[in-house]
């Protein structure tokens, strides 16, 4: 083998080797390169999630904060409307009540009124019925009333009306324990 060819195989060998070795040089710094393109990435990708883990809590902070402002101004616009409510049926019912307890009294004083006016009436029967029994009874030494004479009748009144027309309930009452007979010296007297 001739030096020339030994020279050339050699600058060929060299040559080729220098050529791998770029080439392996270039191939390390493309996988470094993707490996911090890689790397570059993540961290990017890590950083739009937080911002938009932050953009989205902070609306959602903001959304809770007007949901509480809303239901605090619904929950003041309900009580305020339930307490105008009580109020206004409180004023109703309290009315109606004035209106009650007047009509009540109305009745009262009418019920009094008529209650009154029986008393008056049975007390003016008692005293006809009374005044009957003394007519009736014979005093001594006088004959018993012949069968043919006309009974005394009560003198006769105005007829009865709403107003002072007698309680039966009442009159049976009244009748029913008669007070007593007059003692002799008051029926002598009143003869």
């Amino acid at each position: 083998m001739e030096f020339w060819t030994v020279t050339l195989i050699s600058l060929a060998a060299g040559i080729v080797i220098v050529i791998g070795g770029a080439l392996v040089w270039y191939m390390g710094s493309l996988v470094k390169s993707a490996y911090q393109l890689k790397i570059d990435m993540q961290a990017d990708m890590e950083a739009g999630r937080k911002r938009i883990e932050d953009d989205v809590e902070k609306k959602m902070r903001l959304i809770k904060r007007d949901i509480v402002d809303e239901v605090e101004k619904i929950k003041t616009a309900l009580q305020t409307d339930a307490q105008r409510r009580m109020n206004e049926i409180a004023d109703t019912l309290g009315k109606r009540l004035t209106e009650v307890i007047e009509e009540w009294r109305v009745q009262h004083d009418e019920t009094a009124r008529l209650l009154e006016g029986l008393r008056h009436d049975i007390t003016v029967l008692d005293q006809r019925q009374r005044n009957l029994r003394r007519e009736q009874k014979p005093v001594a030494g006088e004959q018993p009333p012949a069968a043919g004479v006309a009974e005394a009748e009560p003198t006769p009144t105005a007829p009865p009306t709403a107003s002072n027309r007698p309680d039966p309930a009442a009159a049976a009452g009244s009748f029913a324990a008669p007070a007593e007979p007059p003692s002799p010296a008051v029926a002598e007297a009143g003869m």
